[in-house]
C-alpha cells in the first residue's frame, strides 16, 4: 500500500509542530513541502501539486466558516494552522490524530461536518469560543468529522442513525458503514465505524455480541471489534446489513444448522 502523502504550505512553529508530529507517525505517512494550495480534485481526492498530495496542511489563516480554526466543510481535505494560537503543539497532536484516522479508515477524503461547524460557529459568536477550544484540541473526535472514499462515496455505504441493542441496552448512536459479497463464501461483508461514547462504554465493559437495526428495520447481529485509537468503535457483521441494498442476493447462515455443526441446507 503506498504511503498517505501529506504536503505542507508555509512554515512557522505549528506548522512545523505538525511536520514533526506526522514524521514521527507509526503510520505510513510522507510529509513534502509545498509552495501553495492548488486545485483538489474530486474524482480522485488528491491536489494537483507535485507530489499528487491526498492531504495539504497550510499556514494561512482559515475562511471565516470553519471549525476550531483547523478546517472548513467547503475545503475537503486542508487543514489551517495558521489561526493566531499559543498552542502549536496541541493544534499538530489534533490535525495527526485527523490525519492518521484518514488513513486507519482506508479512506480518501476527509470533511468536517457541515452540522458540526455551523454549531461551533454558533457557539463562537455567542461565547468567543476560546475555553471550549482549548478542550476540543486535547481530544480529536472522529465523530466531527465524515471520513469516505471516491469510489465508493455514493455506492453500499450507510452513514446515519443506528440502534445498536445488547441485553437490556438499546443505544441511538450514528455508524459508517460499508460491504461487499464475497463469492468465496456466498456472504455479504460489512464494516465501519459505530460513534459515541455510549458504544465505547459497551467495548469497554467487553461486549462483542451486538444487535443493530436502521429505522424499522429488523435487527441483524454484529459484533464490536476493537477501539480505534480516537475512541470510536469497529464493527462488522456477515450476511444481511442493517441497512437496505439494492440487487444482491445474499445468504443468511442457518442458525440451528451452525449451532449443531451441520451444513446449512442450500
Amino acid at each position: 500500500m503506498s504511503p498517505l502523502r501529506v504536503g505542507v504550505v508555509g512554515g512557522g512553529p505549528t506548522i512545523e509542530a505538525i511536520r514533526t508530529r506526522l514524521r514521527d507517525s507509526v503510520l505510513d505517512i510522507e510529509v513534502t513541502q509545498q509552495a501553495t494550495v492548488g486545485y483538489f480534485d474530486t474524482a480522485s481526492d488528491c491536489w494537483d501539486d507535485e507530489a499528487r498530495s491526498h492531504v495539504l496542511v497550510t499556514s494561512a489563516p482559515p475562511p471565516a466558516d470553519n471549525y476550531l480554526g483547523l478546517a472548513a466543510h467547503r475545503h475537503p481535505n486542508l487543514f489551517y494552522a495558521g489561526a493566531p494560537t499559543s498552542w502549536p503543539r496541541a493544534v499538530a497532536g489534533y490535525l495527526g490524530a485527523a490525519i492518521e484516522e484518514l488513513a486507519l479508515a482506508g479512506a480518501s477524503r476527509v470533511q468536517v461536518r457541515h452540522p458540526i461547524e455551523r454549531s461551533w460557529l454558533g457557539y463562537v459568536r455567542a461565547t468567543g469560543g476560546t475555553r471550549k477550544l482549548a478542550r476540543k484540541l486535547k481530544r480529536f473526535d472522529a465523530d466531527d468529522f465524515d471520513y469516505t472514499c471516491a469510489s465508493t462515496r455514493d455506492e453500499d455505504v450507510y452513514d446515519g442513525p443506528v440502534v445498536i441493542a445488547h441485553d437490556d441496552d438499546a443505544i441511538t448512536t450514528r455508524m459508517r458503514v460499508q460491504g461487499y459479497f464475497d463469492p468465496l463464501d456466498g456472504h455479504f461483508h460489512w464494516a465501519g465505524i459505530a460513534f459515541g461514547d455510549q458504544v465505547r462504554d459497551l467495548k469497554d465493559r467487553r461486549v462483542a455480541s451486538v444487535e443493530v437495526a436502521v429505522g424499522d428495520g429488523d435487527p441483524v447481529p454484529a459484533r464490536l471489534t476493537d477501539i480505534t485509537p480516537w475512541g470510536s468503535v469497529r464493527i462488522t457483521g456477515v450476511g444481511r446489513p442493517p441497512y437496505p441494498l439494492d440487487d444482491i442476493d445474499i445468504l443468511t447462515p442457518n442458525r440451528s444448522s451452525v449451532n449443531s455443526g451441520r451444513a446449512p441446507s442450500p
